[in-house]
């Protein structure tokens, strides 16, 4: 069972994910969204960029030096990690055969994943699990 039932995500913080996806392609950017959890809801106030250590434009796997940053601060600050981001450059952002062998989380993060495709940007999240996946709800705040 999840930890939280939705994810909020102030609208800055989701732009400099969608930057950070565009800057790094054609690879796969890959980064952590950490905050706290009130109420049933994961509410992102901190986002850690990290190098895909594989560089592929298929695949990452988040570097372990910055993991190990991440990770510090996160107990420094009293944050849980809530989400893993990434992006597929050339293709939706739907989870691959590989984003849901490579899950050693479960159910208790959420996967954002970045779809770029042409000029545009899709935004979606999931769950992902041993043998599937199903999408997750998200809310952007601060926008309007």
């Amino acid at each position: 069972m999840p930890p939280f039932t939705r994810l909020t995500i102030h609208g800055v913080l989701l732009e400099e994910v969608l930057r950070h996806a565009r800057e790094d392609s054609p690879i796969e950017c890959c980064g952590l969204l950490l905050g706290t959890i009130a109420n049933g809801v994961g509410i992102v106030t901190t986002r850690f960029a990290i190098a895909n250590e594989l560089r592929s434009e298929s695949d990452y796997l988040t570097e372990p030096s910055g993991m190990f940053l991440a990770f510090r601060y996160m107990r420094e600050h009293g944050l849980e990690l809530l989400a893993i981001y990434h992006s597929h450059p050339t293709s939706a952002p739907v989870p691959s055969r590989r984003d849901i062998e490579g899950n050693t989380y479960g159910e208790s993060v959420i996967h954002l994943i970045v779809g770029l495709r042409g000029e545009n940007a899709d935004v979606r999240a999931w769950w992902l699990m041993e043998s599937g996946y199903r999408e997750a709800v998200v809310v952007v705040a601060g926008f309007g």
